[in-house]
């Protein structure tokens, strides 16, 4: 019983932390524009914020699985928005040194982005609702898988920031067209969670 939930919980949160989203769009295009050095700022602000929104969500899963209907509106609704914004922003940069955009995004963008990002809330509080609560509401396990969320989450981060820095020359080359398109798959984003 517990391999197959092991089996489960991971293969449902290394899908949900590999696929394209925010953090992922966000980072893959920081990277391509000014490079994996000038972009670590902000994926440490990604990292740094998805830890404590994991950890949050590790003490709060209790009750907010009693609030969820009438918070769920709201998260998707703000974490839309900020998710919009950054689409606007992505594809209204411009190629490093050209103009206005030649700083990358801040720690502090990564880490506010993760207080409004719906794709990782839900991704903790199903991860801990599901695999979790009903077998233990210990706060020191709820704590603990908190944590091997926020690691899981890094590894798809950080596969997103590897393929952006490896790929970085093409991106270059291809900037306006892919920009469009990261910018347009952040906006499907933010429209799917206000689907849901």
């Amino acid at each position: 019983m517990l391999l197959s939930l092991t089996g489960t919980f991971l293969t449902y949160t290394l899908i949900t932390a590999f696929t394209p989203g925010p953090n992922n769009i966000l980072i893959l295009s920081s990277v391509t524009q000014y490079g994996l050095r000038r972009s670590l700022g902000v994926l440490a602000g990604i990292c740094l914020g998805f830890l404590i929104v994991m950890l949050l969500c590790a003490v709060m899963t209790v009750t907010i699985i009693h609030l969820i209907p009438a918070i769920a509106d709201w998260l998707k609704w703000a974490g839309s928005a900020w998710i919009l914004w950054l689409s606007w922003r992505i594809a209204n940069s411009t190629p490093t040194g050209s103009g206005a955009s030649s700083r990358p995004l801040s720690l502090w963008t990564g880490f506010a982005l993760q207080f409004a990002n719906v794709k990782i809330i839900l991704y903790g509080i199903t991860a801990l609702s599901t695999f979790v609560i009903p077998y233990t509401q210990s706060i020191g396990w709820l704590g603990g898988i908190a944590v091997v969320l926020a690691v899981i989450g890094w590894l798809g981060t950080g596969c997103w920031a590897l393929a952006g820095h490896v790929l970085q020359s093409v991106f270059q080359r291809y900037f306006r067209a892919i920009n469009i398109i990261l910018a347009l798959l952040l906006a499907w984003c933010a429209l799917k969670m206000l689907m849901q």
